[in-house]
């Protein structure tokens, strides 16, 4: 068991302060207790699936170094870290599963596609985190989970429109041994601000699932996930071939699903007495989710995304309070079960992995009712049976879920530690 299973995290931090003025549930709901309206959930689906993904991997930067921010207490603790890392293009591509060999990806690094800075700080737990907001000066500690926050945050694409965002985020450590050593993992959910260029405009998330070794080392995948309803950025022209480079993680697999609304499982919601929902019960199918992207043609950034067969399910209780104040609202999940299976549905193995930290942020999405909640975070593997048994490892969710619709479109990146490449399968196969 990891150092920080079964400990109680402290809930995540608001971006703003709290809005002002009586609490409203963000769904309302009829005497009945349910929606006081009901819609089409394959038309809901269809708009929440029309998203632009960049998948990233970033690695050290070799132009600038990243600068300690050492503590006025001792020179040799971190208070924080400028990072200066180079973003590049990352491909996953999940297998379908089968009895022999169960799940496999391929991982493969490619080309640099953008530079990013950003100002990660360590912070307090109580310590509300905003733009602009630093924390008191709190020391790194590698032996126990913490909180940390990203401010000022500069991603700059390598596209010919010189396209880029502003960022905030926060997220929290993970300490844990891998292989006998020590190794820090951290997690995080970043909120687009403000884009410019073919970004200029954009709504959406990057969430990030790798680890550090502070201040210099660090190996992060980090999935990008912009609503699209323009088709901005999808093109179904050939993307430019990736061109590959030394793996900086390969001791780990990235296995990546999109999941959908299960209709033979619907969501139900945990309707509280005074209207507002306390959470829901979630059931979902797991497809592969093949992603491909480029930036350096004349079109700028373009993102391909497809789907392939069901090879899983999950399953889980959703903790969320309707009436909370805070932007973005905090979620977690309870008794979360990923099941995997063969196309005779045949089960591969299961995991357990819940959320310890999310947000939920309110979102306009024409043609879809109201209300719509972006959704990113992050929590560790917990156990699992067969092929994930005695796994380790992080899971990182980005999506979007109409609450009327009880629709998700919700993409899942599981990074598992594994040594002995019982997930991998080989760039050359």
């Amino acid at each position: 068991m990891n150092s920080h299973e079964g400990a109680k995290m402290p809930g995540p931090e608001s971006r703003a302060e709290a809005m002002t003025g009586p609490p409203k549930p963000v769904l309302p709901v009829s005497s009945g207790g349910m929606p006081s309206e009901t819609y089409q959930t394959e038309t809901v689906s269809r708009l929440l699936r029309e998203a632009a993904y960049f998948p990233l991997f970033s690695v050290h930067n070799p132009n600038i170094e990243n600068v300690p921010l050492p503590s006025s207490r001792s020179p040799n603790r971190l208070i924080g870290m400028k990072v200066y890392e180079e973003m590049h293009r990352f491909d996953i591509k999940v297998e379908p599963p089968n009895l022999d060999c169960g799940l496999r990806a391929v991982n493969q690094l490619g080309q640099p596609v953008a530079d990013i800075h950003i100002d990660w700080r360590v912070i307090p737990d109580d310590f509300v985190a905003a733009p602009g907001k630093l924390p008191p000066p709190t020391e790194l500690d590698l032996t126990r989970s913490q909180r940390f926050a990203m401010y000022d945050g500069q991603f700059n694409w390598k596209d010919r429109q010189g396209s880029s965002f502003h960022g905030f985020g926060s997220g929290r450590t993970f300490p844990t041994i891998v292989g006998g050593q020590p190794q820090l993992r951290i997690a995080a959910v970043v909120d687009i601000i403000e884009g410019f260029g073919k970004l200029n405009g954009v709504v959406g998330n990057a969430v990030v699932n790798g680890f550090i070794t502070p201040p210099y080392n660090l190996a992060l995948n980090i999935m990008l996930r912009i609503l699209d309803p323009a088709k901005r950025f999808k093109t179904r022209s050939a993307i430019t071939n990736l061109r590959p480079i030394p793996d900086p993680d390969p001791n780990a697999s990235f296995l990546a699903f999109l999941g959908e609304a299960d209709p033979d499982n619907p969501i139900t919601l945990n309707i509280a007495p005074d209207g507002s929902v306390a959470g829901a019960s979630v059931h979902e199918l797991l497809r592969i989710l093949r992603i491909d992207f480029d930036v350096g043609t004349s079109k700028g950034m373009r993102s391909q995304a497809s789907t392939g067969s069901i090879v899983g399910s999950l399953s889980f209780n959703l903790n969320i309070n309707s009436r909370d104040q805070r932007i973005p609202i905090p979620f977690r999940t309870t008794d979360a079960i990923f099941t995997f299976f063969d196309r005779e549905r045949r089960t591969i193995g299961r995991l357990a992995a819940n959320v310890v930290e999310g947000r939920a942020f309110m979102t306009e999405l024409e043609g879809a009712p109201q209300p719509v909640l972006r959704v990113a975070g992050f929590g560790p593997c917990i156990g699992g049976s067969a092929q994930f048994s005695g796994v380790s490892g992080m899971l990182s969710l980005n999506g979007i879920i109409s609450i009327p619709a009880r629709t998700p479109s919700i993409c899942y990146v599981l990074r598992i530690s594994d040594p002995e490449g019982k997930f991998r399968k080989a760039w050359h196969e």
